[in-house]
């Protein structure tokens, strides 16, 4: 019968990715299909009739949902705190219910799932201890260990650790629960109003902006890298494409550290450390297909 048929839902703040594949390279390489993320009323019940209509053709033998968050495992559903106010309280997990039974189903955050998909197909491939932080309109983060996605109390919050705030920069940050942490400094949101830009193309790849936000995203790298132990960390996301942000990451890394981790990652080799996602843009959907394959067992 070959592999199992399997449904992948990357669920966005502003739209949802769905996809279906037997492996994880059907599932990067497919059609993507996409909706606009609206209401729970209205987007579920349409991201539900997308799978049936393919499970109507070929089964599935379960779905993953990388989705949004923040995310209360306690009851499996988007939590309260969301700044998506119409999201609070919604469940994956009940409107997979009600169309498809007991199907299977992998369910974690959207960057959770990515970490996993970096560990098992990406970037992380061969390590234990595998982090992905994506910097984009916000910022998020995941952690692999031991093949597993990390979750404690809640699941890693990785975009609101708490940074330096960088001398000279009075801006007093985006976030609407914490101002200045790292996503309220150094998300792409916070890099549009830092430097009031309403639309049109991306800073140029000289303007200080750039600057200033390795120096916070270096932080956030040193921070993990210490806390975790990571083996490798995996920087995406949109704000990431700017041409050479992610080297001036590396080289501020480098400098602060100070040769204190005396391994090659942090000293001679950061360029192996601190890397580009290896899936580049499909992290997110192919992550949510290793959240279904995995919920087989």
């Amino acid at each position: 019968m070959g592999e199992p048929m399997i449904g992948a839902i990357e669920a966005g703040g502003t739209k949802m990715v769905l996809a279906v594949g037997r492996t994880w390279e059907d599932v990067r390489d497919a059609p993507r299909h996409l909706l606009a993320t609206t209401t729970p009323d209205d987007t579920l019940p349409r991201v539900m009739d997308w799978l049936a209509e393919r499970h109507a053709t070929t089964p599935l033998s379960a779905i993953g949902v990388a989705s949004f968050g923040p995310i209360d495992f306690s009851q499996r559903r988007i939590a309260s705190t969301t700044p998506k106010i119409p999201w609070r309280g919604a469940s994956w997990v009940d409107a997979v219910a009600r169309r498809f039974g007991d199907l299977p189903l992998g369910f974690d955050t959207d960057t959770g799932a990515a970490a996993l998909a970096e560990h098992r197909y990406g970037a992380g491939q061969g390590r234990d201890v595998v982090a992905y932080l994506t910097i984009g309109t916000g910022i998020g983060g995941g952690l692999v260990v031991g093949g597993r996605i990390v979750h404690g109390l809640l699941h890693p919050e990785l975009g609101h650790m708490v940074v330096r705030r960088r001398a000279g920069d009075d801006f007093a940050g985006s976030c609407p629960s914490h101002g200045d942490c790292l996503e309220g400094l150094a998300s792409g949101e916070a890099v549009k109003r830092r430097w009031n830009r309403t639309g049109g193309p991306q800073l140029p790849e000289d303007h200080p902006a750039w600057e200033l936000e390795s120096s916070y995203l270096s932080d956030a790298v040193v921070n993990v890298a210490t806390i975790t132990a990571a083996q490798v960390i995996v920087l995406g996301g949109g704000i990431m494409a700017v041409p050479g942000l992610i080297d001036r990451v590396r080289e501020k890394v480098r400098r602060h550290l100070n040769g204190y981790l005396d391994v090659p990652e942090l000293t001679t080799a950061v360029d192996r450390y601190v890397v580009e996602p290896g899936l580049g843009l499909a992290s997110g959907i192919v992550g949510a297909f290793a959240l279904g394959r995995a919920a087989l067992g």
